[in-house]
């Protein structure tokens, strides 16, 4: 029979190798003025009576005329397991204040093949932009949260495998990868906000890419490409769906981080070409913010620009939004910011043109 001392050993090494960590972001906000005028588009989206403001696509999280904390408010939990000093399991569960239950955002096993190569197998985040295997962390980045126009899609995970490569070039830092999978979607929020009325099935197939990052000082550059066969199915018997479409997408992002001032750039393209016409989403975002102590104030502007072959077909939305945030950090691990945005709704066919004040409490844990 083992020893108490031995037990106790035995648990503190159990607890060494298991690692949790976490976030939170308690996040507010309302349109604090709007208009509908020559508006074409609905009344109201998911229940909010419009003039309206979608702040994050992928979950539906939409602000009107009453303050709410439900849109955006998160909190995650992630758990990582050291097998041995080459491979771990990690994962995190995410709860959102527009869901009942909350997400399976990361599930996988990671094993180091050597010094420069590793192997994810499972579920992660497409890696489609700058910020997005962080972009539930408010405290990562000094909007409330990431640009919208680029960061909200119906799928923004994926199960399958990737390939990270990491070394050093001279005063640089490389890192590139390469990823496969697919992911499915059921009772999409992202389209509930097209289709209110009966479950849409969202399916990414043969999602394939690959993302390469360069930072040399301050300036980080970063590039991406990746394809996948879509497909959007709805049975209502109203308004039904069933679309294929084969996806191309690309980004780029530019940093520059000069210790007190910094600027941020991202831009993505999207093109989904469906069997009698095409579409085409450029979306840019471009900020710049300056440290002052624990005070960090930010400007940015986005624009969200849609083209079709088809405009009998397909209806496209043109949207641009120019914002101010402040920051101040409480630690280290927390923050606290207010921003303030004018959102202009150009094709005047979703939510009409809203400013919107919204305030958030972050921290990691």
């Amino acid at each position: 029979m083992p020893s108490f001392s031995a037990l106790a050993q035995e648990d503190a090494a159990t607890e060494s190798k298991l690692k949790l960590s976490g976030y939170v972001s308690i996040v507010g906000g309302k349109t604090t003025s709007g208009s509908l005028q020559g508006n074409i588009g609905p009344s109201s989206i998911t229940g909010t009576d419009c003039p309206c403001y979608v702040a994050d696509w992928n979950n539906a999280g939409i602000y009107g005329d009453q303050f709410t904390l439900r849109p955006e408010s998160r909190i995650g939990v992630q758990g990582k397991y050291t097998l041995n000093e080459k491979a771990g399991i990690t994962m995190q569960l995410v709860s959102r204040g527009t869901k009942a239950t909350p997400d399976l955002a990361w599930a996988f096993v990671s094993y180091k093949l050597d010094q420069n190569f590793e192997l994810y197998l499972g579920r992660k985040r497409i890696p489609l932009y700058y910020y997005s295997d962080f972009q539930d962390i408010g405290v990562a980045y000094p909007w409330v949260s990431p640009p919208p126009e680029l960061y909200g899609w119906e799928a923004t995970n994926y199960n399958g495998a990737s390939l990270r490569y990491n070394r050093s070039i001279g005063d640089a830092s490389l890192t590139a990868s390469f990823f496969a999978g697919q992911e499915k979607v059921n009772n999409s929020r992202y389209q509930k906000i097209y289709y209110p009325e009966g479950r849409t099935q969202v399916r990414w197939n043969n999602i394939i890419g690959g993302d390469v990052e360069v930072n040399n000082g301050p300036l980080t550059l970063r590039a991406v490409l990746m394809g996948a066969d879509v497909s959007t199915i709805n049975r209502n018997s109203a308004n039904p769906v069933d679309s294929q479409a084969t996806l191309r997408a690309y980004g780029l992002a530019a940093n520059l981080d000069m210790d007190q001032w910094f600027v941020l750039s991202e831009f993505t393209q999207l093109t989904r070409k469906y069997s009698d016409y095409k579409v085409t989403d450029p979306v840019v975002t471009v900020g710049a913010g300056m440290r002052l102590g624990k005070w960090t104030p930010f400007v940015n502007y986005a624009h969200f620009g849609e083209r079709t072959t088809n405009s009998e077909l397909f209806q496209v939305g043109n949207y641009h939004r120019s914002s101010v945030s402040l920051r101040y950090d409480l630690s280290s691990s927390s923050a606290v910011k207010t921003q303030v945005d004018r959102n202009v709704d150009d094709s005047k066919v979703l939510g009409g043109n809203t400013t919107v004040l919204r305030i958030s409490y972050d921290r990691v844990f």
